[in-house]
């Protein structure tokens, strides 16, 4: 069974959310040319348990 390898990147200028892609040279090497840029992955969000 093979593993999924995946990187984060983060668009152009910061403008945007981070995305998930394959780390394959057929993906990275056009996004990474258009100006996108690896980043860790966001973190995960933390929802609260409140009880009255």
């Amino acid at each position: 069974m093979s593993e999924r390898n995946t990187v984060w990147l983060r668009p152009p200028w910061g403008e945007g959310e981070p995305k998930e892609v394959d780390a394959t040279p057929y993906v990275l090497v056009p996004m990474m040319n258009a100006g996108w840029s690896q980043c860790a992955p966001p973190e995960p969000e933390v929802k609260e348990d409140v009880h009255d």
